[in-house]
């Protein structure tokens, strides 16, 4: 089973290149050193204006990116959670998969405040683990093109199990049920093996 601590530690840094802070910190730097070189060809006297801009974009922006992190990190990492969760839905949605329980986790994610509150406490052992194995379905769906699809409703059903109960939980309970059955399919998760599993499920691909 994947350490819930290094998964964490890994969307961390996943953060620094694909959170949103850090895109629009990218694409101002790449603009702005585009903006240095056409200035190199033309007149000096841009040259060094345009320098100047681009250290203040640059500092603007790993500020922007220190930022992100540190609001990733309080409340015992809800923050990145939130992030991990919504990739997690990009991708399944790219498959063409529209799920009404996975949207509706995610607005609990972001708007329940009782939860926010919980998160404030103490780290909701549940929460953490059926973000990890949303984006661990999620992504090894991805990896099998057009047949993704199949793959991620084959194998949904423990996630979204515990997802519908975890709306009907109090969270001073939800730990307490939820955490064995997640650790139990996460000691086993779906492999990428197209010509392994998922071979008698759907025919050759």
């Amino acid at each position: 089973m994947l350490d819930p601590d290094l998964w964490l530690r890994q969307q961390l840094w996943e953060q620094l290149w694909k959170g949103p802070a850090a895109v629009s910190a990218y694409w101002s730097i790449a603009i702005q050193l585009v903006c240095v070189g056409l200035s190199a060809l033309g007149s000096r006297g841009l040259q060094e204006p345009n320098l100047w801009i681009l250290s203040i974009i640059i500092l603007l922006g790993v500020l922007l990116i220190l930022g992100d992190e540190i609001a990733s990190c309080r409340n015992h990492r809800l923050g990145l959670l939130r992030f991990s969760a919504a990739q997690s839905r990009d991708r399944i949605e790219k498959l063409g998969i529209k799920s009404k329980q996975v949207d509706r986790f995610l607005n609990a994610l972001w708007l329940n405040r009782e939860l926010e509150f919980s998160f404030r406490n103490t780290r909701l052992q549940s929460v953490v683990l059926m973000v990890l194995a949303l984006d661990l379905l999620s992504r090894i769906a991805s990896r099998y093109g057009r047949c993704g699809r199949k793959v991620f409703e084959a194998n949904q059903d423990p996630i979204v199990s515990a997802m519908q109960l975890f709306e009907c939980v109090p969270f001073t309970d939800v730990d307490k049920i939820l955490v064995e059955p997640l650790r139990a399919w996460l000691k086993d998760p779906p492999k990428f093996d197209p010509e392994g599993w998922a071979l008698p499920l759907f025919g050759k691909f």
